[in-house]
């Protein structure tokens, strides 16, 4: 899974989208192995992670189970 982040940039910063801390210990959770197997729920917060790029990042990290 490690290999699965070399060269990843981050997110784009959009007006409305998923609380940036939230996703952050998702993804960390989801690199350790320890993540939740359903879909995650984050909530949407001012000046949060553009939803698109999230939601395509952690399906392909997930091998496209989401």
């Amino acid at each position: 899974m490690a290999d699965n982040f070399q060269g990843f940039q981050g997110f784009d910063i959009a007006r409305r989208g998923y609380d940036r801390a939230q996703v952050d210990a998702y993804l960390a959770d989801l690199a350790a192995g320890t993540a939740p197997e359903g879909p995650p729920a984050f909530d949407i917060a001012r000046r949060g992670y553009d939803r698109t790029q999230v939601d395509a990042r952690i399906a392909e990290l997930r091998g496209g189970s989401r």
